[in-house]
């Protein structure tokens, strides 16, 4: 019986530690973050209702550098490529596609938080990243109905990730958090690398003939640079998207997104005066995206609940019974060894004297 009392302590004692090591420590440590092998695509069918390609102008038909409404997709995929400790180095890559031609493509690196998913400084020197700061592929594990801080990377500025309320999403519910960026100036080299960075003089009169500029803008054009043979440009990006995020997880389900890139003419002074939009898009989640996001939100939540909750709650009912009946048997042990008293009467004096 003691022996039994002992083991039943023993055993529940351990799922005790167990589940709170699995509650505490394991699961936030270790389930509910950034896995070293992430690596997942998500597709965007949308519409591009402007784009502007500079090198038609050049060409018999300048309105041919205008094209309109037409069929897009966009990819992004998130990849991590190494991890150190709380740090993961990840590989956040898009392209944007109208009629099976790239329009768009720019490749990020961050460092970020394993958990938090904020941008992180402490990653190793060989880690070459954006110094970005805030959430830049995807919400922290356990997303709360807050503010966020969101990085930008066209224009390598923060911007607020407003909480905006709850939505459904794909039978799931989500949080929906919306970003609005101003109009801002492009300092991404990748993108800026494929626009123009000055306008010929000579092609104003196509510009104006592919309804880009009105003749007055061409006039004052000709007022602000009177001896150019160029105009230098800059380009701004403004958006205003919106992001339905799976709390438990952080990850991304579905996206509302409107962005513009727009051109403009650089003037003297520094700022960037706007022309005519070079790509104006808006998105949403493809139905297989979204199908796979709501699948890849469940599992994680399901892990998540699992280990996080329902394991230690049952190790920890588990524990408690077993510590009870080994306190239990314990004590019956001490009960059945103890010698029992027994009464053998009161000596007394009899009335004759005799001691019965």
């Amino acid at each position: 019986m003691r022996k039994a009392a002992i083991t039943c302590g023993v055993v529940g004692l351990i799922l005790l530690i167990v589940g709170g090591l699995l509650a505490w420590w394991i699961t936030p440590s270790y389930v509910a973050q950034v896995p070293s092998n992430y690596n997942k695509t998500r597709t965007y069918d949308g519409t591009i209702h402007k784009l502007f390609e500079p090198a038609a102008l050049t060409g018999a038909n300048p309105a041919a550098a205008i094209k309109t409404n037409l069929p897009a997709t966009l990819t992004d995929n998130v990849r991590v490529l190494q991890t150190s400790g709380s740090s993961a180095l990840v590989q956040d890559t898009r392209i944007i596609k109208a009629s099976g031609s790239q329009v768009s493509k720019f490749v990020s690196h961050y460092s970020v938080n394993r958990k938090s998913l904020e941008a992180t400084a402490p990653h190793p020197s060989s880690w070459i990243v954006t110094p970005a700061k805030g959430l830049t592929v995807s919400w922290p594990f356990g997303a709360k109905k807050q503010n966020y801080t969101g990085w930008v990377p066209l224009t390598n500025t923060t911007t607020p990730l407003k909480f905006v309320g709850e939505s459904k999403q794909g039978g799931i519910n989500t949080y929906a958090y919306r970003a609005t960026v101003p109009p801002t100036p492009i300092t991404n080299n990748q993108v800026l690398g494929t626009l123009p960075s000055s306008l010929p003089t000579s092609l104003v009169p196509k510009l104006i003939a592919a309804g880009l500029i009105t003749p007055a803008q061409a006039a004052s054009l000709a007022t602000v640079f009177p001896h150019a043979t160029s105009i230098p440009l800059g380009y701004t990006y403004q958006a205003v998207n919106t992001y339905f995020v799976a709390p438990a997880t952080g990850l991304v389900v579905n996206v509302a997104n409107n962005e513009t890139e727009m051109a403009a003419v650089k003037l003297p002074t520094g700022t960037l005066a706007p022309v005519t939009p070079v790509l104006s898009d808006s998105y949403h989640a493809s139905p297989s995206s979204l199908s796979a996001a709501v699948s890849d939100a469940n599992n994680g939540s399901s892990a998540i609940t699992a280990l996080g909750v329902a394991v230690p709650i049952a190790f920890a009912a588990l524990g408690f019974l077993l510590l009870v009946a080994a306190v239990l048997l314990w004590l019956r042990k001490r009960s059945r060894g103890k010698p029992v008293d027994v009464d053998h009467g009161q000596r007394h004096p009899s009335p004759a004297g005799r001691i019965t």
